[in-house]
C-alpha cells in the first residue's frame, strides 16, 4: 500500500499541493496542511488562504466565529478543510484586481 499522496488544491488562480501521509493506526491519509496564520499565502487575485478552524476573524459570518462556518470561505470540495476567504476586506492591498479605497469613492461619487 502506497504511504504517501499529493492533492492539488485549485482555488481562485491558485494552486496548492498538500502531502498526505497514511496513518496505519487510523487506517487513513492524513494532510500536511500549512500554518496560513504563521506563513500566509495569497492567490494571485490577493485572497488568502485560510484554514476553516482559523478564529478570530472580525468579519466572520459563521455560526461558531471561525472560517469553517463562514460563508466567505470558498472551498474546492465541501468537506476540506482549507479554503480562500473572498471577503474583500481581507484581500491584499498587492491584488492586480483591487482598486484603492480612494479609487473606488472617486468611481462611486462618494
Amino acid at each position: 500500500m502506497e504511504k504517501e499522496r499529493l492533492r492539488t488544491f485549485f482555488i481562485d488562480g491558485d494552486q496548492l499541493t498538500v502531502k498526505y501521509h497514511y496513518d496505519e493506526k487510523a487506517e487513513i491519509f492524513i494532510g500536511q496542511f500549512p500554518e496560513f496564520e504563521e506563513g500566509p499565502r495569497y492567490t494571485p487575485n490577493g485572497r488568502p488562504w485560510k484554514s476553516a478552524v482559523s478564529i478570530g476573524c472580525p468579519f466572520a459570518e459563521g455560526k461558531y466565529d471561525d472560517c469553517g462556518s463562514c460563508p466567505w470561505l470558498i472551498k474546492a470540495e465541501p468537506r476540506d478543510i482549507i479554503g480562500v476567504c473572498f471577503h474583500e476586506r481581507l484581500r491584499s492591498r498587492a491584488s492586480p484586481e483591487k482598486k484603492p479605497v480612494s479609487d473606488i469613492s472617486a468611481s462611486t461619487g462618494n
